[in-house]
C-alpha cells in the first residue's frame, strides 16, 4: 500500500518561513563581500566531527552560504574525506598572489570567518534591522514548531500507555 501524497502548503506559510529562511543567509556573522581579487576557496574536511572538525563543518553549513549569497562569482568547494581525523583547512586562491592555506582544525566557525576576513580584507556587512525581525520571526515559528513536535509526541505516548493499560489495542 502506497502512502497518500503529500498535502500542499499554504503559499502563505511557506513563503514567510523560506523569507525567514533567507533572513539567516542575508545576515549575520559570515555575510560579507570579498575583494575580486579572491578567486576560489575549497575547505577540506572530514565526514565526521572526531578529531577537531566540528568548526569546520559549522563554517560550511553556516557561513559558506552567506558568502556564497554575497559572493556568486567566487567558486567555493568542499572536499570530505572518509578519514577520520586527518587535515582540515581552507584555501583561499587569488587572482596573480599565491594561494593561502588556513588552518582549520580545532577551530570554531568564528575563529575561521576571522582569519579569511583578515586574509582577504573583507568586512562583515551590516546586518539589515527587517531581516533580523524576519529571522528572529522565522526562529521563534520553529522553536514551536518543534516543542509541538514534542507535546505530540508526549500526547501519543501517553495514549498508548493508557491503551496498553486498559488492554485494548490502539
Amino acid at each position: 500500500r502506497t502512502p497518500p501524497p503529500p498535502k500542499m502548503v499554504n503559499p502563505v506559510s511557506r513563503m514567510r518561513k523560506l523569507q525567514g529562511r533567507l533572513a539567516l543567509v542575508r545576515n549575520g556573522f559570515g555575510a560579507a563581500i570579498l575583494p575580486p581579487d579572491v578567486k576560489k576557496f575549497t575547505l577540506l574536511l572530514a565526514y565526521r566531527l572526531n578529531d577537531g572538525h566540528r568548526g569546520p563543518r559549522k563554517f560550511w553549513r553556516v557561513c559558506m552560504p552567506r558568502l556564497k549569497y554575497h559572493n556568486p562569482d567566487i567558486q567555493m568547494d568542499v572536499v570530505r574525506k572518509e578519514q577520520i581525523g586527518g587535515p582540515s583547512h581552507l584555501t583561499v586562491e587569488f587572482d596573480g598572489k599565491p594561494e593561502v592555506r588556513i588552518e582549520c582544525k580545532h577551530k570554531n566557525e568564528n575563529d575561521i570567518v576571522n582569519e579569511l576576513f583578515k586574509i582577504t580584507g573583507a568586512k562583515q556587512l551590516p546586518i539589515d534591522p527587517q531581516d533580523s525581525e524576519l529571522a528572529a520571526d522565522y526562529l521563534r515559528d520553529k522553536e514551536k514548531r518543534i516543542e509541538g513536535k514534542i507535546n505530540l509526541k508526549i500526547t501519543r505516548a501517553a495514549r498508548k500507555e493508557e491503551a496498553r493499560l486498559l488492554g485494548s489495542t490502539f
